[in-house]
């Protein structure tokens, strides 16, 4: 049976309303996570893992050193004043510098962040330190997103009940329900774009840790980050002076839930009603037969239409580009680790 299953890049996590569709196209998406095993068994921030939609892969697991590195980043969410602070040293440190040009500043950042500990004592090697320094990034940027996400969520609820206050004293009665679409849009409204260094320094911690171990190879590199896969085309474009090729578009809806496991139910029930035409995008893929992806895409749109109508669900376009001669991990610093996957980009439709 063919399945589809994407790497899902540069975040390390799936936590948001706006990601749980993706869900209902592919079968498994896997994680790159910092430190092995945060989640305890049963925990339901983590039944997409426990239902087998998603699979978490630490390269080079913290160990013995897990604990601390886990302290450190509850110390980090703790200490507000100096926050962003730290996120801004860790970020323009050594992730974009070559080995020979590690300093002991650089090495000051780690033994700063942990105090008298250090990792093993005192690092020793440059390849630690960097290591290091990937996962704090990535970790510090996981709390950002979710902080983030959090207070726009207050926000949406804030508005909302004024909205409703001011109806009330006018005497006007609201009885229509918000679509999740319309909250999904409220809450986009008052999270912040990210930087084109953000983004950068973001992909450059991920690829760190891609690179520290072999995971195995996937058809498909997934994001939700549209300027991170921007990125990764126009790296494509300026190397080999051609177009990344456009294969086919898919429409998701742009939300199908808050509560995982709601969504996790409604996946699974998705996933058996229609597992055929799932197999078949799967295998059309993998042909890159760009003729009956486009037959396949309208077909999935109606099945789509029919579950998740889209004044309700909103839509949002997952695209798949192939970039010929180039692989993804090429393409964000590494190599020789994939044989060459789509680069799949879920954007949103306004």
């Amino acid at each position: 049976m063919s399945t589809l299953e994407a790497l899902y890049f540069p975040g390390t996590e799936i936590y948001s309303g706006s990601q749980f569709p993706i869900f209902l196209l592919l079968n498994k998406v896997h994680l790159l996570q910092p430190v092995e095993e945060e989640h305890t068994t049963g925990d339901t921030a983590d039944i997409f893992t426990t239902g087998g939609l998603c699979q978490a892969h630490t390269p080079v697991p913290l160990g013995e050193n897990r604990d601390r590195f886990l302290r450190l980043i509850r110390d980090i969410r703790e200490r507000k004043d100096d926050y962003a602070a730290q996120l801004s040293a860790l970020t323009v440190a050594s992730l974009s510098q070559k080995k020979s040009s590690i300093d002991d500043s650089q090495h000051g950042i780690i033994a700063s962040l942990l105090g008298s500990q250090g990792v093993q004592a005192e690092p020793e090697q440059d390849d630690d330190v960097e290591l290091w320094q990937a996962r704090l990034v990535l970790k510090i940027a996981e709390l950002l997103d979710r902080e983030e996400e959090e207070v726009a969520m207050q926000m949406a609820l804030l508005d909302d009940e004024e909205e409703g206050l001011f109806k009330t004293l006018q005497g006007e009665l609201d009885d229509e329900e918000e679509s999740l679409f319309d909250e999904l849009k409220q809450l986009r409204q008052n999270i912040s774009q990210p930087t084109s260094s953000t983004i950068t320094n973001r992909l450059s911690a991920w690829s760190k840790l891609y690179r520290a171990e072999a995971v195995a190879p996937q058809a498909i590199w997934l994001t939700h980050l549209e300027e991170a896969g921007d990125l990764l085309l126009e790296r494509y474009q300026e190397t080999t002076k051609l177009a990344p090729v456009l294969l086919a578009k898919f429409e998701l809806p742009a939300n199908i839930g808050w509560a995982r496991d709601e969504v996790a139910a409604e996946v699974a029930r998705f996933h058996d009603q229609h597992a055929e035409l799932i197999e078949k995008i799967s295998t059309t893929l993998g042909h890159r037969d760009g003729a009956g992806l486009k037959e396949l895409s309208a077909e999935w749109s109606q099945v789509l239409e029919k579950h998740f109508p889209a004044d309700r669900h909103g839509r949002t376009t997952l695209q798949f580009h192939t970039i010929a001669d180039r692989t993804c991990d090429a393409l964000v610093g590494a190599a020789g680790l994939d044989s060459g996957a789509l680069l799949a980009i879920v954007r949103w439709q306004q």
